[in-house]
């Protein structure tokens, strides 16, 4: 099996948990603006700043981070606490605007525009036009999630807008159409359920899987998405969740961190779509030293990526 070392500027620390980070300095990349931070080991990691204009950072200060995410590359993603909102939790927001309007899908969808405490406009999309609130009152909202600074808002008062489906269960949809998002410009599937709601789906996850207007797919629903719709999973036309495949085995990435740890990740080849990198510990390499294929079980398959982990050679 070949052997790649790479090194990785930052720690190995984990994802999910929350770190003191140091703020050192900004930094400027050309056009783009970063916090450099030092996290509790000593080692620094970029933040980009623009993101945060409103959160008052300023170099000297320690604040704390969540690790959002570490790629199969080593690379560390984090997102500053709010200094006024927490996931999870429920807010009043004043309302500046409410209405109707034609949505990406083609349909009527209602919402609110309500504003936070840095004067900041966020859309809260509402499951009716009866529970739409008029500008001057305060809209209950639940904070979903924060990403890049951004709040995730859903109208804690209301239901959802396709409350008929359940989260881990498959349906069976057919593609209407595709469209563009009207925000992000990227593009779409539109889905039409048995009662005929229209659901989207990001097509850039899903290109190598053939999908056409007028195909019948079955889709695992995931989370709810501060837009109003859930994460679909299309059926993966070659893999199922809980069985078991043999993969060819491509090479071993050995991530040497900052911090003097290091993390084997095992690239197999997925013929079908990208490589797959799977994080392994030194008990999974000796169960299949020198196998150039061996079997592993799908655990979970997203965005058209699949979860795995080793069974044998």
């Amino acid at each position: 099996m070949r052997v790649r070392n790479l090194t990785v500027s930052n720690s190995r620390l984990t994802e999910g948990q929350c770190y003191p980070f140091l703020i050192l300095k900004v930094m400027e990349l050309g056009s783009d603006s970063y916090f450099v931070m030092q996290d509790p080991l000593g080692y620094k990691v970029l933040m980009p700043r623009n993101f945060y204009l409103n959160y008052g950072f300023e170099p000297g200060q320690t604040i704390q981070c969540r690790v959002d995410r570490i790629n199969c590359n080593g690379r560390m993603f984090i997102e500053p606490s709010h200094p006024h909102y927490k996931e999870g939790k429920s807010y009043l927001f004043p309302v500046i605007e409410s209405g109707s309007e034609v949505g990406m899908l083609g349909e009527t969808e209602h919402f609110m525009w309500v504003k936070d405490v840095f004067e900041q406009k966020w859309k809260v999309r509402v499951g009716s036009e009866q529970l739409l609130q008029a500008p001057g009152s305060q809209a209950f909202c639940l904070l979903e999630r924060i990403k890049k600074g951004k709040l995730f808002l859903s109208f804690a008062s209301g239901r959802p807008i396709h409350t008929d489906l359940e989260t881990g269960r498959s349906y069976r949809f057919r593609i209407v159409a595709e469209t563009i998002h009207p925000e992000d410009k990227s593009a779409l599937y539109v889905l039409e359920d048995s009662k005929g709601k229209k659901h989207p789906l990001r097509k850039r996850y899903f290109i190598h899987y053939g999908l056409k207007i007028g195909d019948w797919i079955e889709c695992v629903a995931d989370k709810f998405t501060s837009e109003g719709y859930f994460f679909l999973e299309p059926e993966n036309p070659w893999y199922k969740v809980g069985s078991e495949y043999v993969f060819r085995v491509l090479e071993l990435h050995k991530l040497n961190f900052s911090d003097g740890s290091v993390q084997d990740v095992l690239v197999l080849q997925d013929p079908y779509g990208e490589d797959i990198k799977l994080f392994v510990d030194t008990q999974q390499l000796q169960k299949i030293e020198g196998a150039d294929r061996i079997r592993c079980r799908v655990l979970r398959i997203r965005k058209s990526r699949l979860e795995l982990e080793i069974t044998g050679k």
